[in-house]
C-alpha cells in the first residue's frame, strides 16, 4: 500500500504525482502486499530519484518536479524495480539489472531513455521511435535469464545497438594510444 510522507502531501503537485506512481503500480504486482511511502528529495538533489529500502516500511524518494517532467517515466519504474531487488529479492541487484527489469515492465511508457544501461546515440537522439523496441527487446533479454544466460544486460546492449546502428556505419571505437618513443 501507498502512503504518502507528509513531505510529499503538502507539495503542490503531490496528487498528480502521486497519480503517476499509481498508474505504474499495476505494472508491479509483486507490490501489492508492500507497504510503502512516497517522499520527495531535497530540490537541490542530484538524483531523479532514490529508494530506501532499508526502513519499514521501504520508501521511494523522488526529486520534486512537475508530473509531466519526461524523466519520471523513467525514474518511477526504475524506483519501483528496487523494491523488487530488496526486501523482496525478486530481481538481481544492481542498477544495470534493475533498468533492464524496469524497461521489461513499463519501458513502453519511458519518455526518455534509461539511465544506466548503454543506449546508443542514435536511440537516445530518437528516443521515441526506439522506446518500444528497447522495451521488447528487455523483455527477450529476462527470457534469456530466465533460460540461463547470465549475460542478459550485455545481450540486450549488443542487440539493441545491432538494431539502431545503421548497417555499414561503424560505432566510435576508441583508438589505441601510441606512447612516444
Amino acid at each position: 500500500m501507498l502512503r504518502l510522507t507528509p513531505r510529499f502531501a503538502d507539495h503542490r503537485h503531490a496528487a498528480p504525482l502521486a497519480d503517476l506512481v499509481l498508474s505504474f503500480l499495476p505494472r508491479f504486482p509483486e507490490l501489492d502486499g508492500t507497504d510503502f511511502e512516497l517522499d520527495l528529495l531535497p530540490s537541490s538533489s542530484r538524483l531523479l530519484g532514490l529508494a530506501e529500502q532499508g526502513r519499514d516500511p521501504p520508501r521511494i524518494r523522488l526529486r520534486p518536479a512537475r508530473p509531466t517532467n519526461p524523466t519520471l517515466t523513467y525514474t518511477i519504474p526504475h524506483e519501483l524495480t528496487h523494491l523488487l531487488q530488496v526486501p523482496l529479492r525478486l530481481v538481481p541487484d544492481g542498477e544495470r539489472s534493475c533498468d533492464v527489469y524496469a524497461m521489461a515492465r513499463a519501458g513502453d511508457r519511458f519518455l526518455v531513455p534509461p539511465g544506466y544501461v548503454r543506449v546508443p546515440p542514435g536511440a537516445r537522439e530518437d528516443w521515441d521511435r526506439w522506446s518500444l523496441t528497447a522495451a521488447v527487446l528487455a523483455r527477450a533479454a529476462l527470457t534469456q535469464r530466465e533460460e540461463g544466460t547470465r549475460t542478459y544486460i550485455a545481450w540486450w546492449e549488443r542487440s539493441f545497438r545491432v538494431l539502431v546502428t545503421p548497417p555499414g556505419s561503424r560505432m566510435r571505437t576508441p583508438r589505441a594510444r601510441e606512447l612516444p618513443a
